[in-house]
């Protein structure tokens, strides 16, 4: 199994957001299977770090594909502060209102050994890869709150005390979400079907060098014909 992060024994309840062995509509490209799993069932607020969650996805297309994952499902960190993950409340039957953080920043490279590098991600035929990530701020390396304090926001010093320093009122990953509920945790499918992508390898479509026509949008992506994502979420417990 291709892996992007080692993986831990995962749980959660699992149902799928399209149904798993329906004809690909004609208007779409390639199906792409995606599993969502964490590495444990709950999370309580007495604990340091949330779970980490993962992501598996499996082409089943007959060739290669190149999927550009800048801020969108399929970028693990990007997604937590892009709204790429869906949060269902499954106490009240509710979407979870996430995160987004709108970024200007230079444009995107296609140079290989570059920062943007990590954007390109290759799916080889019926080959798993994984792409895990702490299911909370900061990489997961933040402690999270609940509902109740992350609704304020305002950041908070190690004693707990606000500070004078403004956060997102939104949930991030299970930072912001409910003591007693349970939530199911997918991706965005609108911006799971704006990605760009192509039917190569990462290595026909990076350069050497920076330059002209090394850009990510110099690139002839397809943009036009989604791929077909089915998506298979996981559930997750938020305790006391």
């Amino acid at each position: 199994m291709a892996s992007q992060a080692e993986g831990e024994e995962r749980s959660g309840l699992e149902t799928a957001t399209t149904p798993p062995n329906s004809a690909a509509r004609s208007d779409n490209g390639p199906r792409i299977d995606i599993q969502i799993s964490f590495d444990r069932s709950t999370h309580s607020y007495s604990q340091p770090e949330p779970p980490k969650i993962t992501i598996t996805a499996i082409s089943r297309a007959k060739h290669p594909i190149t999927v550009f994952t800048w801020r969108r499902p399929l970028d693990p960190h990007g997604a937590l502060s892009s709204s790429g993950y869906s949060i269902t409340d499954l106490s009240t039957g509710n979407h979870v209102k996430t995160t987004h953080v709108m970024i200007n920043r230079t444009a995107l490279l296609r140079v290989r050994g570059s920062s943007d590098e990590k954007y390109f991600l290759t799916l080889l035929p019926n080959t798993p890869v994984e792409l895990s990530i702490g299911f909370g701020r900061g990489r997961g390396g933040v402690k999270p709150d609940p509902r109740s304090v992350v609704e304020r926001g305002w950041e908070r010093d190690e004693q707990g005390n606000e500070r004078k320093i403004r956060r997102s009122s939104k949930a991030t990953g299970v930072d912001g979400l409910e003591p007693g509920h349970t939530y199911s945790v997918g991706l965005n499918m609108e911006s799971l079907r704006a990605c760009w992508w192509a039917p190569v390898t990462k290595d026909e479509i990076l350069v050497n060098q920076r330059g002209e026509g090394s850009y990510v949008q110099d690139y002839p992506w397809n943009k036009d014909t989604p791929l077909d994502f089915r998506v298979s979420e996981a559930t997750i417990e938020v305790l006391e």
